[in-house]
């Protein structure tokens, strides 16, 4: 299995450096640089030109490997190996401007470094899951499998024994489930008992990998003996560790100085997909400031005609990690109407921390058709330009609502970026706090670019049917 294992990790690398080539060629072909594509094989290179080529895929090839692009990837995500496919690029065209310069190439310019790197990150990404793809085929049709056995606290294992069999595209056949429970036994006992099964099952087979599945509290006297007995015989060990009660909660293991750290979360974490939603932002915000300007300009004219004070009002709000910043809204309300929030606090109509009177008597005559219109949340365009805030997210809380959370899930509402609409918003808009956050939490839980699309489509009908906007 090493071999071949090593045969495909060969060919992995020389497809690596086809790729790169193909994207230098189409680089050439689309910055101007004076090649033809039906010249490209009859390009006239010197001897110098031919090795300094060989030496810099050499180059990327280093870069590759430095990344880790030719260890495993069987239980990575898409974007982790999409991440390190970009910074390898980067890491590999970063000396192409200072060689140009050097070497008198003109034409190889800034442009042209951007348009290769992009070339050869989109080359490789897409090689690389076309070839994971194929991969998946040959292990769902029973080849290329890796022979594991699976060490756990009773459920724990045979939880972990089911989730690899369910996912037979990652190519694990399970040869062996290790009870390390061991009722009624004392936890010496247990140690002894799971080792010595262990190492029977290791001089019985070829065995590639051992998965460690215990919990946390009662891992460390089984796990660091099993540990050992794995590392004596070069066999891979990969942890299960259940460091979390919430199933949507997300986890990544990182090192520093070679000592694991694994972190715990909760929310969107995929950069790419995330990365994508800030360009949306961006897109949504600039095209909305620039289509709204002349009915923003009226309002404006509106509110100041309409009551004395500043057409904009700025409060202070909690946003992500519970980061305070500036929140924009067309004023609504007379002046002072933050001191005069104190008097009304027995007039509450909400339930929950948060504020709201039906007829409350601060708000302005154009604040309340405003209000009725969400009109008056066109300003936070800005916040989202800023990056303050998204276009769909969980609505930002005022201080003084914060201050008044006492349920410690609520407060996971802060995982993510405010948005000016989100679920909430588009379904009934109740002054009941609980069902508020629950559809928050429900956001966050499945968040995706889809789900945003859909909220942005569904809150202009939202917004014109006018329910419980007040």
């Amino acid at each position: 299995m090493m071999m071949r294992r090593q045969m495909l990790l060969t060919g992995l690398g020389v497809a690596d450096l086809v790729l790169v080539l193909l994207s230098l060629a189409v680089t050439m072909v689309a910055t101007g640089t004076g090649v033809r594509l039906d010249g490209l094989l009859r390009l006239p290179m010197s001897v110098a030109e031919v090795l300094l080529l060989v030496g810099y895929l050499g180059y990327w090839h280093v870069a590759l490997a430095a990344a880790g692009l030719y260890g495993s990837y069987r239980l990575a995500s898409p974007t982790r190996e999409l991440r390190d496919v970009a910074c390898a690029a980067a890491l590999a065209v970063l000396p192409v401007l200072p060689l140009a310069a050097l070497l008198g190439y003109a034409r190889v310019d800034l442009a042209f470094t951007a348009v290769f790197w992009a070339g050869s990150v989109a080359a490789l990404a897409g090689g690389r899951r076309l070839l994971r793809g194929v991969g998946t085929l040959v292990r769902r049709a029973g080849r290329n499998l890796r022979d594991v056995v699976i060490a756990g606290d009773g459920e724990a294992a045979l939880a972990a024994a089911r989730r690899l069999a369910a996912r037979s595209g990652l190519g694990y056949n399970v040869v062996e489930v290790i009870d390390a429970a061991g009722s009624g036994e004392t936890a010496a006992a247990r140690v002894i008992s799971a080792l010595a099964r262990l190492e029977g099952v290791l001089d019985r087979q070829p065995v590639d990998e051992v998965f460690l599945a215990f919990p946390l509290d009662r891992a460390q006297p089984v796990m660091a003996r099993l540990v050992a007995l794995c590392e004596q015989q070069g066999i891979l060990v990969r942890l299960l560790a259940d460091l979390s009660e919430r199933p949507s909660a997300w986890t990544v293991v990182d090192s520093v100085s070679g000592q694991a750290v694994v972190t715990i979360g909760s929310g969107p974490t995929d950069a790419v997909l995330l990365g994508a939603k800030r360009l949306i932002d961006l897109a949504g915000a600039s095209v909305g400031l620039l289509v709204l300007a002349p009915a923003l300009a009226l309002i404006a004219v509106a509110i100041k005609v309409d009551s004395r004070g500043p057409v904009v009002f700025a409060q202070e709000r909690i946003g992500l990690h519970r980061r305070r910043f500036k929140a924009y809204k067309f004023r609504t309300m007379v002046p002072d109407a933050e001191r005069l929030q104190a008097q009304l606090e027995t007039q509450n109509e909400a339930q929950g921390p948060v504020f709201k009177i039906k007829e409350d008597p601060r708000i302005t005559r154009l604040g309340r058709w405003l209000r009725a219109t969400s009109l008056d949340e066109l300003p936070q365009l800005a916040n989202v330009l800023s990056g303050e805030m998204s276009l769909v997210g969980p609505r930002p809380l005022p201080v003084r609502d914060v201050a008044r959370i006492d349920v410690g899930w609520h407060k996971r509402r802060f995982s993510v970026k405010p948005g000016i609409t989100c679920l909430w918003q588009i379904r009934s808009r109740t002054p009941e706090f609980d069902a508020w956050i629950r559809s928050d939490m429900e956001y966050i839980d499945n968040w995706s670019l889809a789900l945003d699309l859909k909220i942005l489509a569904k809150t202009l009908p939202a917004v014109l049917s006018r329910q419980n906007a007040y």
